[in-house]
């Protein structure tokens, strides 16, 4: 009577360890979609692709907590706060955003076919051979360093097909979708006179040029190395710039500045960068943007940042934005980024209603999926030196 009892035993054992395995690997016994509605169906890889990235996101957020112990997952179970200022438990967080990004997925859906959009076939191929070598080989193969997101994802269940959905669809949806209801033509059109409008109101002109306050030497050892300029020198170019500031207010043109530097300096080629830009999303640090804010425009000013063998002095100018913004728009990368930074926050808003009158479905197995299947420990890291006390007792246990 025991030996079936046994063979049972081991049948129920394997069934059990199937289940881990597939509950583990992020598959289900279920049927394999996680939402969908009549016009489209997401597999679970794609939940799980939005899950794995949700939780990298509320991990960063995370790790800004005064309390963070990533050698712990603990920190799932307490609340975050994400750049939108939205505080949760980040349990909660990852699940929500994971759900909020398939939403959105199966709102392009339907935006691309109720607007009729049209997705052109070599931006699609594009995504996908992108998709295809990130997949295979990572993004910085061609720097030597082969990390394929295959390794990434696949462990927990997201097929290449997940992947290049999210990757390349998804972002071709997206694209077409934003274009054919905002772009020319399109059922929301943004005119040129709104969008003109629009970078008046929060871009910058300006234009500025940098001099280094440093200047190559030699050590003894014959090795190269940037020094600081002695300080004769630093208030030679700093008083030299000044001197250009005055101009401005007299009246000079900036252009002309430029050219008087370039000919003093023997330069063949134009330091300037005129800019149009939103000056929040400039790549210039916070002392050049804060003294560019400032300035009224036609107007300069000098602006020192750094010290020693890193100074850096700034000519900075600030020109009327109304006088270029139309030109600026002209330009179609120009006015696609423009329309972009206008109408994104209310796309995705408008892709929330959209997702909420679809009627979307839900598979139950998607709630299975815990964020902690993604946890990692970090090494724990060391951050004092041993007491002499505890050297000494440790010298002694060891004797």
């Amino acid at each position: 009577m025991m030996k079936p009892a046994v063979k049972i035993s081991s049948l129920l054992l394997a069934v059990v360890m199937l289940i881990s395995v597939l509950l583990v690997s992020g598959c289900s016994l279920g049927k394999e979609w996680s939402y969908k509605t009549s016009d489209k169906e997401l597999s679970i890889g794609v939940y799980i692709y939005a899950l794995k990235n949700s939780y990298a996101e509320a991990l960063s957020y995370a790790k800004k907590a005064d309390d963070y112990d990533g050698t712990k997952s603990d920190w799932l179970d307490k609340e975050i706060t994400d750049d939108d200022g939205n505080k949760a438990v980040a349990r909660q967080w990852i699940k929500d955003k994971a759900e909020e990004t398939c939403l959105q997925f199966l709102a392009l859906e339907k935006v691309v076919k109720d607007e009729g959009a049209s997705i052109d076939e070599a931006t699609i191929e594009a995504y996908n051979e992108q998709a295809k070598t990130y997949w295979e080989v990572g993004p910085y193969a061609s720097y030597g360093y082969v990390m394929p997101y295959r390794d990434e994802y696949e462990p927990y269940g997201v097929s290449y097909e997940s992947y290049r959905y999210c990757m390349s669809d998804a972002q071709a949806n997206y694209s077409a979708a934003f274009k054919a209801l905002y772009e020319k033509g399109g059922s929301k059109e943004v005119s040129d006179e709104e969008l003109i409008k629009f970078v008046n109101e929060n871009y910058t002109s300006y234009n500025y040029f940098q001099v280094d306050l440093t200047e190559a030497s030699t050590d003894e050892a014959g090795e190269s190395k940037t020094v600081a300029l002695s300080d004769e020198k630093a208030k030679e170019i700093l008083d030299q710039l000044d001197g250009y500031v005055k101009d401005v207010d007299k009246g000079t043109k900036f252009d002309d500045i430029v050219s008087k530097y370039m000919e003093s300096s023997g330069l063949t080629e134009s330091p300037a960068s005129p800019k149009i830009e939103d000056l929040e999303k400039s790549s210039l640090g916070d002392d050049v943007k804060e003294a560019i804010k400032k300035l009224e425009n036609g107007k300069a000013a000098v602006v020192k940042v750094g010290e020693g063998d890193s100074a850096i002095a700034y000519l900075v100018y600030k020109d009327d934005i109304t006088k270029g913004s139309e030109e600026y728009i002209a330009d179609e990368s120009n006015r696609s980024s423009a329309l972009s930074a206008m109408k994104t926050d209310e796309f995705k808003d408008y892709l929330k209603k959209v997702a909420e009158d679809s009627g979307y479905e839900k598979n139950g197995a998607v709630d299975s999926y815990d964020p902690k299947m993604f946890f990692a420990a970090e090494e724990p890291t060391t951050t004092a030196e041993e007491s002499s006390d505890d050297k000494e007792d440790k010298s002694s246990s060891e004797e």
